[in-house]
């Protein structure tokens, strides 16, 4: 089965380019991503690589390096670099993202998401490469009941379902950013929509899932029980979730799909 590393593989090798020292990679992060401060244990040994595109308010970044540790807390905090998300797609090596009082070690195929507003702490492995989509954190749409800090500094599996599609999507968009022509905005737009989708998913995942939905699905099982195909994944999709989203779901109530 191809997963979604097989399709980022080529991703991987394209974050090459000249090496840059410890403090002209600090700097490079400093003045396209946001600013951080920086520790490193062996700066002498640091390399690392930077590949950055903007388009539609969003930007894409690749990165590539050596062990180091950024943090944000208040003093780097500015009005000109918060209120944004941080999606980041872990390609190799680890990330652990410490945020809103949690740690979360991201593995290549997870994805995790921080906010620029909020003291942040990352440490990236000796063979970190990932790709990190910037963006304002109103593209997300939450709702007031849907606060953000339910899914930061959380690793999140992009295998299966609306993760895999989203995971996908976004490393195909970042491939072909250049050659999008006038059709590039749209496609960043739609794109952050399925994001939002995403994120508001996995909101729901964290504070628990909701009677309302817990119900429509019930209901959809109920009134599809003659039909020999309905299983797990035809229900998550009617619902526009995750196979691995809707057992989430049911855990909590004490019975499965299968027996409701």
């Amino acid at each position: 089965m191809t997963s979604v590393l097989d399709h980022s593989a080529d991703l991987v090798e394209r974050i090459s380019g000249p090496a840059e020292s410890f403090r002209s990679w600090t700097e490079a992060v400093r003045r396209r991503v946001m600013r951080f401060e920086f520790d490193c244990d062996r700066p002498r040994a640091f390399t690392g690589i930077l590949q950055h595109r903007s388009l539609g308010g969003v930007d894409f970044i690749n990165m590539a390096s050596r062990r180091h540790a950024a943090h944000r807390g208040a003093p780097q905090i500015s009005a000109a670099d918060s209120g944004f998300c941080v999606l980041t797609l872990q390609l190799a090596g680890q990330l652990r993202i410490t945020q809103d009082d949690r740690t979360a070690v991201v593995r290549p195929g997870e994805y995790a998401l921080y906010d620029s507003s909020q003291p942040v702490v990352l440490s990236g492995s000796d063979d970190y490469k990932s790709t990190c989509i910037r963006f304002p954190t109103s593209r997300l749409a939450m709702r007031g009941s849907e606060p953000l800090e339910g899914v930061t500094a959380r690793a999140f599996d992009c295998a299966g379902g609306l993760p895999a599609t989203v995971w996908d999507t976004l490393i195909s968009l970042n491939r072909n950013l250049g050659q999008l022509g006038a059709h590039g905005p749209h496609a960043v737009r739609t794109t952050l929509e399925l994001v939002g989708t995403m994120v508001r998913e996995q909101v729901g995942a964290a504070a628990g899932p909701r009677p309302d939905l817990l119900e429509r699905i019930a209901d959809y099982i109920d009134e599809h029980l003659a039909d020999p195909n309905l299983g797990p994944a035809r229900i998550a999709a009617a619902h526009h979730i995750s196979p691995r989203r809707l057992h989430q779901l049911f855990a909590p109530t004490g019975t499965s799909v299968a027996r409701v």
